[in-house]
């Protein structure tokens, strides 16, 4: 446990709390005109495509509200979304099943990127939330401690244009691609990836 002031504490990730994120991020991350149970699908793939079963999830929560959550994985660490997306998807209508398989690829298009640049000396923030203002940053300053005395070389991570991409630069985190992926791009706008590098040693 990582005691950062007095009345917080990073603490492993509950998966209790996996709907708190869902309803969090749901408005974001998904479409207003979907039917809102495949929403929460949808949010919920992209989760869970970040959380393994490693002891590298933590949170900060008061009571029974989740305050942040930061979730790494190791080079090697596998999740069960496919699994987990195969049983929730059964009954959907064809168009869903689509929406969820071009996630997917999404997904594991811009993993294979960090993936290809990582070794097992590096550790990747698969995801960052903070659901009040201000615990994230708390939440992340204390846990690039606790990484910092674990022996990994770099932090790596990617993001996007519709999260707080700029928040990385801030905290001195190297931009070390900035590219578009196609299928996601529209008429008016260019939807924009990140994947951003870290030294820990140094």
């Amino acid at each position: 446990m990582v005691e950062f002031t007095k009345s917080f504490y990073a603490e492993p990730f509950n998966i209790s709390f996996l709907q708190q994120i869902v309803n969090f991020v749901k408005p974001m991350w998904s479409f207003s005109e979907w039917q809102n149970s495949f929403r929460e699908i949808y949010v919920e793939t992209i989760l869970r495509n970040n959380f393994f079963q490693n002891e590298l999830a933590f949170q900060l929560s008061r009571g029974e509200k989740l305050l942040s959550a930061m979730f790494f994985q190791r080079k090697e660490d596998k999740n069960q979304v496919d699994q987990w997306v195969k049983e929730k998807s059964i009954n959907l209508p064809i168009e869903y099943k689509s929406k969820l398989k071009l996630c997917l690829e999404y997904l594991s298009y811009m993993d294979s990127k960090v993936h290809h640049i990582m070794t097992t000396e590096d550790i990747k923030l698969s995801l960052f939330v903070g659901l009040e203002k201000g615990y994230g940053t708390i939440l992340f300053e204390d846990l690039w401690l606790k990484i910092k005395t674990l022996g990994y070389k770099n932090m790596y991570l990617w993001t996007d244009c519709e999260c707080n991409w700029e928040w990385y630069t801030k905290k001195k985190f190297e931009l070390i691609e900035e590219s578009d992926y196609p299928i996601f791009n529209t008429k008016t706008n260019t939807y924009k990836t990140y994947v951003f590098k870290k030294s820990i040693t140094g």
